[in-house]
């Protein structure tokens, strides 16, 4: 496509800006010209020799910029009752405990430590679910704070010797029987294709993760007897599952309560998972093999430049999406095939249109902090225009955060850098802003691939 109106730092043939660092065929071109001892004399005189340097506080302040704001949502009606429930179950877990606990409660400081910072979790946790955010995001705070309040209230029962080995093992039991029920009665219903998947992968994905709190083994509850942390790790993997049950119930009744016209999409689901898997595997053919050399996958001569780390962390990505189906995954998956399939296509995408970028004279290289805040503001321009696109919103909606938010991870980082800081260094650093640009860019087209499939439509 036309990358003419892309940011970023370009270094062409012919351009004025010399890039000064020497590739792999450079090097082994001027060994050959000068033999291996004068190379060795004059190495210190040579471009790019030594350790190149970079003002670190500079580079600290490239991440004061704007972040565009990616909201994880669920296109299902999540009443604010449901969010306040979950809270209550967890503030009455906490109320029951005398946390947070001292020395005389807990002597032992492994346990006593451990306990404390899950009722601190739980409680940041309760307070952050009734602030900022969308209901899904509210919803999944409040979960987690419900977790955490478990734990510490079946560690303070374990050394009471309140919970019993006995009551962890019926406990499991009566979920395993809920989660069971679940997926009796749950079906792959809906009156739009495209935003059934999404909600239906999200209620595989909590069966999924029940299945997975509840596969401990007999002897594992048999040594947690024994060990209050053991034993508390265990129940909260029970009140996971529980959650995740509750959840996942909650999620269907509300789903289904809303639809217009309740239709079967089991086989237009399943071929959408096919003609998706097809396209996945099709493309990722044409992929090249890992290499220990990333400036070998691309055909023209250039260092190892934050474009050539990023190309490479690129195809890790989009090889280890294409040769991991998920064929042999427990629990259900139909749904989330679709939601899989897109991350998949997205690196292949990314992987062909930052190669192309690379092999048209781009070296997308960092020598100094603005070039870092140019392909920062890149990142930050390609999250900005995915989010604003106007079509197919719900498959960009359900994938567009698992891209965006590596952007405020790179940028703690790079905040924490100061003083003088080798240009390799934040070389690596700032590729993590060419993935999430390219990666995010990719999203609106392919969200529009993978939304056709699931219509009936030519992925």
């Amino acid at each position: 496509g036309d990358r003419g109106g892309r940011r970023g730092v370009t270094r062409t043939p012919s351009g004025s800006r010399q890039d000064s660092r020497l590739g792999r065929r450079e090097v082994l071109a001027l060994s050959g010209a000068l033999g291996l001892t004068s190379l060795a004399g004059c190495l210190d005189q040579l471009p790019g020799s030594g350790p190149e340097t970079i003002d670190g506080d500079a580079l600290a302040a490239v991440v004061d910029g704007e972040v565009p704001e990616i909201s994880e949502t669920l296109p299902v009606d999540i009443e604010a009752s449901f969010v306040a429930d979950q809270r209550e179950i967890a503030e009455g877990k906490l109320d029951s405990v005398p946390a947070p606990f001292d020395e005389k409660q807990i002597p032992n400081g492994v346990i006593r430590e451990r306990a404390n910072g899950e009722y601190e979790a739980a409680r940041e946790a309760i307070g952050a679910s009734s602030g900022d955010g969308t209901a899904y995001e509210r919803l999944d705070r409040t979960t987690r704070a419900r977790a955490s309040a478990h734990e510490v209230q079946t560690a303070w029962r374990a050394i009471e010797g309140d919970a019993t080995v006995d009551d962890l093992r019926e406990s499991r039991r009566t979920v395993d029987a809920d989660v069971d029920a679940l997926a009796s009665r749950w079906e792959y219903v809906g009156d739009d294709p495209v935003r059934a998947a999404v909600v239906h992968a999200e209620i595989e994905r909590e069966i999924r993760g029940a299945r997975n709190w509840l596969s401990f083994r007999e002897r594992d509850l048999e040594h947690a007897a024994e060990q209050p942390l053991d034993f508390a790790d265990l129940a909260v993997d029970v009140e996971r599952a529980r959650t995740s049950e509750a959840v996942a119930s909650y999620y269907f009744d509300q789903f289904r309560e809303g639809l217009g016209e309740e239709t079967t999409l089991r086989e237009r689901f399943a071929a959408a998972r096919d003609a998706l898997d097809e396209r996945v595997r099709t493309r990722g053919e044409s992929l090249p093999e890992e290499t220990d050399d990333p400036t070998s996958l691309v055909d023209r001569d250039v260092g190892q430049t934050a474009g050539v780390i990023a190309l490479d962390d690129v195809l890790r990505n989009a090889r280890w999406r294409t040769e991991d189906r998920g064929d042999g995954r427990e629990g259900p998956s139909l749904a989330s095939a679709a939601l899989a399939a897109t991350e998949a296509l997205v690196y292949l995408r990314a992987f062909e249109a930052l190669r192309e970028r690379i092999e048209g004279g781009d070296d997308v290289a960092v020598d100094e902090a603005d070039d870092v805040a140019d392909l920062r503001t890149d990142a930050v321009d390609a999250i900005s225009a995915a989010r604003e696109a106007d079509r197919n919103r719900l498959v960009v909606d359900a994938v567009l955060p698992r891209f965006a938010r590596e952007l405020r991870w790179i940028d703690d980082r790079i905040s924490r850098y100061e003083g003088d800081t080798r240009v390799d260094f934040a070389e690596r650093e700032a590729a993590g802003y060419v993935v999430v640009a390219e990666t995010c860019r990719a999203v609106p087209s392919v969200s529009a691939d993978v939304a056709a499939a699931l219509r009936g439509g030519d992925a």
